[in-house]
């Protein structure tokens, strides 16, 4: 590859600016670099040809030195890129000489002199994959958000292996476009024990935002020297995401229920107690010994382990306070705190792809069906929603973001940690 290099030397009324100091806009230095060969039938540059010059106005003078044609006088074809070398008459004709001098010196060392001007321009800057560290450690940890794993999974598994060694600051929207659409193509399970599937339309989400968010957060902790984020507005190219609607039917939660029972510890439980208390399947996965006060039959997340940020009391009826006695008497842990786990307490329950494929395939069982409608566990806490919904027709829009846990962020609700208890108890026993 080599490189096709134009130095243009343009002027306004040249004397007069050198003698008052005036300078004109169009008093400037310009390096046109591009990747360069031959064109068989291009003609040769002339004045008129040029952008910059305008018949009526010889005080415009347009000056082209080594480069822009070859020396049969063929244009050279090839994408160009034009660099400012200066503004006349503070860098003089000699000196935007001598800089073009040394490009052209880089491009006969098959250096890019591009790549050097933008290194020299970001010395001692910092890649995406140190900002990613920085970003982890001083931000993420040190927030103790509860997606920290989210974040760390995302930058370690796609960030970085894609645009690790870029520099930040000269991070390009080709760039974050190219990691997106690698990130939006799936992987399949590889054959080691630790493989997991990777990407897809929601990873590649969720790398865009965390992407986006490391970004700003290094533009506004001064860490890099850009003012522009590549990455805003690049999730608007990504497919609309759909909003999931389905709920099951009575038949479909009743035969749910049933193969539950058929699972055993610790998905067969965890599946009832969602159907019973509508939680979500992540809060009965993550929940500890001393969430749950079996006397007053109430399981209480703390606020800095629930999805919005407010402590959140769930009333347990008399069947899920049976199942946890059940589990706590049948299945007791004694290596951590977590009650439903596959660690013996050590980590939180994991594994619900292969779970629910359990769950499946024990409704086609005790249904005698050879294929069941798809459904996740999410979908049951919809399902509970949907049913309170029915039974208590219109004006039951409070109650139900009270037994959903969705935030409320009034005073009230704040001191009011125990409102509307007895009345959640009363519609989830219905």
């Amino acid at each position: 590859m080599s490189w096709a290099l134009l130095i243009q030397r343009v002027e306004s009324n040249a004397d007069r600016s050198r003698d008052s100091g005036y300078p004109h806009p169009w008093s400037r230095y310009h390096l046109a670099i591009g990747s360069a060969y031959p064109a068989r039938a291009a003609r040769a540059h002339t004045k008129e040809d040029t952008p910059y010059f305008r018949r009526g106005l010889p005080d415009r003078e347009h000056v082209v030195g080594e480069g822009g044609v070859t020396n049969r006088g063929h244009a050279l074809k090839g994408a160009k890129r034009r660099i400012s070398l200066g503004t006349y008459p503070e860098v003089s004709l000699e000196s935007a000489r001598a800089k073009a001098n040394q490009a052209l010196a880089e491009a006969k060392r098959g250096e890019c002199p591009i790549d050097q001007l933008e290194k020299a321009a970001t010395a001692g800057g910092v890649t995406v994959e140190a900002l990613a560290e920085k970003f982890l450690s001083d931000y993420v940890h040190i927030k103790q958000l509860r997606a920290a794993r989210k974040y760390e999974m995302a930058i370690r598994v796609h960030i970085v292996d894609g645009i690790g060694r870029v520099l930040a600051d000269v991070l390009t929207r080709d760039q974050v476009r190219g990691l997106m659409k690698k990130v939006l193509t799936p992987v399949p399970r590889g054959r080691g024990s630790r493989d997991r599937p990777r990407g897809g339309k929601e990873a590649a989400r969720t790398v865009i935002a965390v992407l986006r968010k490391m970004i700003n957060w290094g533009i506004r902790e001064k860490v890099l020297k850009r003012v522009d984020n590549p990455v805003t507005g690049m999730e608007d190219n990504l497919p609309q995401k759909r909003r999931k609607e389905r709920v099951l039917s009575v038949e479909e939660a009743r035969l749910a229920w049933q193969a539950a029972g058929t699972l055993g510890y610790p998905f067969g439980p965890v599946y009832r107690l969602i159907m019973l208390t509508g939680c979500r399947p992540g809060e009965w996965a993550r929940c500890v010994r001393s969430y749950l006060d079996l006397k007053q039959a109430l399981m209480i997340i703390p606020a800095d382990a629930y999805k919005s940020d407010h402590v959140h009391v769930v009333p347990l009826v008399p069947l899920a306070a049976q199942t946890l006695e059940y589990v706590l008497a049948d299945y007791p842990i004694d290596q951590g705190a977590y009650i439903f786990s596959g660690t013996n307490g050590k980590r939180p329950l994991s594994g619900w792809s292969k779970g629910h494929a359990r769950m499946l395939r024990a409704m086609c069982a005790v249904s005698g069906e050879r294929t069941i409608v798809p459904w996740t566990p999410h979908d049951l806490r919809r399902t509970v929603a949907t049913r309170i919904a029915e039974q208590l027709g219109v004006g039951g829009e409070q109650l139900i973001k009270r037994v959903l846990g969705h935030a409320d962020g009034s005073v009230t609700a704040i001191y009011n940690r125990y409102g509307y208890v007895k009345e959640m108890r009363a519609v989830l026993e219905h």
